[in-house]
């Protein structure tokens, strides 16, 4: 039977081959047209991928000192009246402020207005005396809260001058109503020989209790843009100042002698360096800020008040890095800040670091070497 079967299965497998030829025949036949989807690729134009453009953030600066931050600044910056009769020297903490305000406040005598960003660093500050409107007027400027010791009649009555309103729910610290805040040096009143009045000081341990206790961290009514613009390296040109003079209307005048090693200008004041004596040094600035306004005076018991026009605009100049330029400072009114520009309309460019501010009535108020 086995034997039977062999032709039948030689017979099949040429069945097989045969047909195997036939179908090798068809696929090597070439078309006479291409695959429809080859001639759709060869017409259609390559696609442009575009390249999303990267856009940087934008560096966040500290709006007091112009320090690069990670995170947006929260806090709330404080002030301080310090005394600087020559009788009452030296200071402790100026060297510290972020921002350092002068001004004459009667009798050819000036006071500062420290602004500071942060107090938990600081030790002992002072010596603290009286505010005035003008100091009310600037601490608005940075929605910060006054600590201070009494002050003249319309200072303490948070008057902003003497033709404008009360400043509404006004942050400040009166030692007068509230001593706890500060402390008295009597070492300086029994062994060195100091007035009584040159002897009120504070300190940071106590500001910081202040600022949480009066409930000023959660008051802030402002947002934290004070209208200052700054840069590492500012690009104005301007005219050599090695060494800026400030002259106030009366005889005071505050000098800057700049450290070109430091980057910095290192004030002097009645014939001397003017040292921090909190941490011996230098109380030196990145920026020095002169701006004129308008001044004027009026009797308040038997002093003969300083007054300043500090809304609207005024003449100014700037000093970074050993050159000073003409400034225009800008204030629509008491609620904005300060802006300053250069004669091209263009942002005044503050140098990063600490910067002194002078407001001067003085026809002549900074001569420049």
């Amino acid at each position: 039977m086995d034997f039977m079967k062999r032709p039948l299965l030689l017979g099949l497998l040429a069945v097989c081959v045969a047909l195997t030829a036939c179908a090798g025949t068809t696929i090597e036949t070439t078309p006479t047209t291409a695959p429809t989807t080859i001639a759709t690729e060869a017409t259609v134009a390559p696609t442009e991928t575009t390249v999303p453009e990267t856009t940087e953030p934008p560096v966040l600066r500290h709006p007091l000192n112009g320090a690069v931050l990670e995170q947006p600044w929260t806090g709330r910056a404080g002030a301080v009246t310090i005394n600087n009769l020559r009788a009452c020297l030296p200071h402790y903490g100026t060297s510290q402020a972020d921002i350092l305000y002068e001004v004459e406040t009667e009798s050819g005598i000036t006071r500062m207005l420290a602004i500071y960003d942060d107090f938990s660093d600081l030790g002992k500050l002072g010596p603290v005396r009286s505010t005035r409107t003008f100091f009310n007027c600037v601490a608005l400027t940075f929605d910060a809260p006054i600590f201070h010791c009494g002050g003249s009649v319309r200072g303490r009555n948070a008057c902003q001058d003497i033709y404008g309103p009360r400043i509404p729910n006004w942050a400040h610290v009166d030692q007068m109503y509230n001593s706890s805040y500060f402390f008295r040096d009597e070492y300086r009143y029994t062994h060195l020989g100091y007035n009584w009045e040159h002897t009120l000081f504070t300190d940071g341990e106590r500001l910081t209790k202040a600022m949480e206790k009066e409930g000023f961290m959660d008051q802030a009514r402002r947002p934290k843009d004070f209208g200052l613009v700054f840069d590492e390296e500012p690009a104005w040109a301007g005219t050599a100042a090695n060494k800026v003079i400030v002259n106030f209307l009366g005889e005071k005048t505050t000098t800057f002698t700049y450290d070109p090693e430091a980057g910095l200008y290192r004030a002097s004041q009645y014939g001397k360096d003017y040292i921090d004596a909190g941490n011996e040094e230098h109380v030196s600035f990145r920026n020095v800020l002169v701006l004129f306004s308008e001044q004027w005076f009026e009797h308040d018991g038997e002093y003969l008040r300083s007054y300043y026009e500090l809304v609207g605009s005024g003449k100014g100049a700037l000093a970074v890095d050993g050159k000073i330029v003409d400034i225009t400072w800008h204030r629509p009114n008491t609620e904005s800040s300060f802006t300053y520009t250069l004669a091209d309309g263009s942002s005044a460019v503050l140098g990063v670091g600490h910067s002194y501010v002078a407001i001067s009535g003085a026809a002549e108020f900074v001569t420049a070497e």
